[in-house]
């Protein structure tokens, strides 16, 4: 398995077979481009519509291989429910947003889904988990690899916050990250983000501790420096392989 980080939360895992692609934001080395050229099935998971998680110029890659997982309240899922139901309602349909991208997706390649679902795609089985903010996470087990994405699920704890928004974000931690427990991945990719100070590890630490990461736990979603794990964190999970990407493009190979 070769991963390739693009920015921010986005990667690209490459199997010599199929690409599968996270929240794909931008991408300034053409990592995927390369892949398309290369004729790999190119497979596009996307968490939630935030805008440094989604950017509809993925549908541009738009092939016969070319796989959607997308969140359903990504604009183009309700473009297209709300499509069908005015079909079926034998309603007209205002088509001036043909002109649109988001419209030109062949609904065969597109699979909605919501926190808790599970689907089988091909020989691959997706589970989406929740988040504790927008979206849901992706848990997807190939006949050759199993990895997460977590999105934008994370220990949220601002520090300075009110003691009220303080309580609720370990509450909504504790219970995203419950189902997670006892499941074993061979990547983990989650959150460690610069702007929660002191706090930044907290999430990943409770991660770990559910759920097990036997090949690479990779940082995303830094909003700040490369991260340097605490001693602290070291000391709780000596073991655990660390994917510390340091520039945009970075390749890991034969992971």
């Amino acid at each position: 398995m070769n991963i390739y980080f693009l920015n921010h939360s986005g990667f690209m895992l490459d199997d010599g077979i199929r690409c599968y692609v996270f929240d794909y934001f931008k991408d300034p080395e053409k990592r995927v481009d390369a892949m398309v050229a290369a004729g790999r099935e190119m497979w596009f998971f996307v968490t939630h519509t935030h805008g440094d998680h989604y950017n509809p110029a993925i549908l541009n890659f738009n092939q016969s291989t070319t796989r959607y997982i997308f969140h359903k309240d990504v604009a183009v899922v309700r473009d297209l429910t709300a499509r069908a139901v005015a079909q079926n309602q034998s309603e007209m349909v205002n088509q001036t947003a043909d002109t649109d991208n988001r419209t030109r997706i062949n609904e065969e390649l597109l699979t909605a889904m919501l926190p808790g679902e599970t689907v089988t795609i091909e020989d691959t089985e997706i589970t989406m988990f929740g988040s504790t903010d927008e979206g849901g996470s992706f848990l997807v087990k190939t006949p050759r690899d199993t990895f997460f994405h977590a999105g934008d699920l994370n220990w949220w704890h601002w520090l300075g916050d009110t003691p009220e928004n303080i309580r609720e974000a370990k509450d909504m931690a504790w219970r995203e990250l419950s189902p997670l427990q006892g499941v074993t991945v061979d990547i983990g990719m989650f959150p460690v983000d610069n702007r929660l100070e002191d706090a930044m590890e907290w999430g990943v630490i409770e991660f770990l501790r559910r759920m097990t990461v036997t090949r690479a736990v990779i940082p995303m979603h830094l909003n700040g420096p490369r991260w340097k794990p605490s001693l602290y964190f070291k000391a709780l999970f000596p073991d655990v392989p660390i994917l510390n990407p340091s520039s945009e493009g970075e390749e890991f190979l034969n992971v």
